[in-house]
């Protein structure tokens, strides 16, 4: 018995392994089917809300004076005094004496000049009185009319036409005589001073170039697709005092930042050919808000331009290709909008949005229109 155990083991083995398994098979738990778990991106939003906005368009520029003018002699001599205000970078008044021009030759041609007015004046009344005679003596021997020349017209239009041209050379002699002193025409601030003491002047000499420091302006240039948020003329017309447009400055130096303000006054009226942009003035009125402005100063501006109503901004990253997201009842919905300016990081709607729309900020990796979401 015990051989024939061992010739069947394997089989038995075999067969109750069999057994096993299937008993294993058919006795198995079946697997409950689980629906999978959708997790919402978690999003931001931003409220859709209709405004009045308006338009800012940004540029660069350098503080310079409005007006600058050459001073120049208008008579010879030499320079024989120079004030302590008409050095390099100095400031005056209107009014003040910059410099004198030696006059001892004026005063003197101005004295020559009196005398011969004098004379001129003598010799007319002379001639007056004997024209005067003359008349009267034809009048009471004469017959006929008396020629002009009897009555000594030609005379008394001489000395009539010598006591003019003696009058013009006194105000002329005067003139001079004046403009041996140098006088500030406005308030202002030497910018470069080309003469000293002892320099001999001839007319037409430059002096100085001086500038007015009542007001600056500066140069901005404007990008083509801001012209037409800028409702300015663009023939170079000066603008009405209403209807200038304010401009904002922001400058940094000596380790400061300020701000200053003022008006755009005019446009160039033509393109710069290098950069194919337009440039637009803006005047600064010096006041103690802007009285930190120095010219040559680099700073940056702000115009305000166009008003616009029913405009919603939103970030500019939440457009593309003028398409712009939004979150219903915690799905993404896709909509078209209509842009009408990219301003920094700003995007202006004008139409394609409702009050009060939810507007998708965050980035995703994907968008689907219809995908769940939840709002943060």
């Amino acid at each position: 018995m015990r051989i024939k155990f061992k010739k069947f083991a394997p089989a038995i083995i075999i067969f109750a392994s069999i057994l096993v398994f299937t008993l294993m098979i058919k006795l198995k738990p079946e697997a409950e089917f689980q629906k999978p778990k959708v997790i919402p991106q978690v999003v931001e939003t931003m409220a859709a809300y209709p405004s009045e906005v308006k338009a800012k368009i940004n540029s660069q520029g350098t503080i310079r004076p409005e007006h600058e003018i050459l001073v120049t002699s208008e008579v010879s001599g030499k320079v024989e005094w120079i004030s302590p205000k008409f050095l390099d970078g100095a400031g005056f008044k209107a009014g003040d004496t910059l410099m004198k021009i030696e006059k001892r030759d004026y005063e003197l041609s101005l004295i020559l000049r009196e005398s011969n007015l004098f004379q001129a004046r003598l010799a007319l009344e002379r001639e007056e009185a004997e024209a005067n005679l003359a008349n009267i003596e034809w009048k009471r021997v004469g017959r006929g009319d008396a020629s002009s020349l009897t009555l000594r017209e030609p005379q008394l239009a001489q000395a009539k036409a010598v006591l003019a041209a003696a009058e013009a050379a006194y105000e002329q002699s005067k003139r001079n005589l004046e403009r041996t002193e140098i006088i500030a025409p406005f308030d202002g601030r030497v910018r470069k001073k080309m003469v000293d003491i002892g320099a001999n002047l001839v007319p037409g000499s430059g002096i100085a170039d001086i500038y007015n420091t009542l007001n600056f302006e500066v140069r901005l240039p404007v990008a083509d697709k801001d012209i037409p948020f800028l409702d300015i003329p663009l023939d170079g017309t000066t603008l009405a005092k209403n209807k200038r447009p304010s401009v904002q400055l922001t400058t940094s130096y000596g380790g400061d930042t300020f701000q200053s303000y003022g008006f755009i006054v005019r446009s160039e009226s033509q393109i710069d050919p290098k950069t194919r942009m337009i440039s637009v003035i803006a005047t600064i009125p010096m006041n103690k808000i802007n009285e930190k402005l120095k010219i040559g100063m680099f700073v940056n501006a702000e115009i305000d331009g166009l008003s616009f109503k029913d405009i919603t901004v939103v970030p500019r990253s939440a457009v593309k290709n003028d398409m712009i997201w939004v979150v219903e009842e915690d799905y993404l919905r896709k909509k078209s909008v209509e842009v009408i300016r990219y301003e920094d990081d700003l995007a202006f709607i004008a139409d394609g949005l409702n009050k009060n729309d939810r507007v998708l900020i965050t980035r995703l990796d994907s968008y689907v229109d219809g995908m769940l979401v939840r709002e943060n």
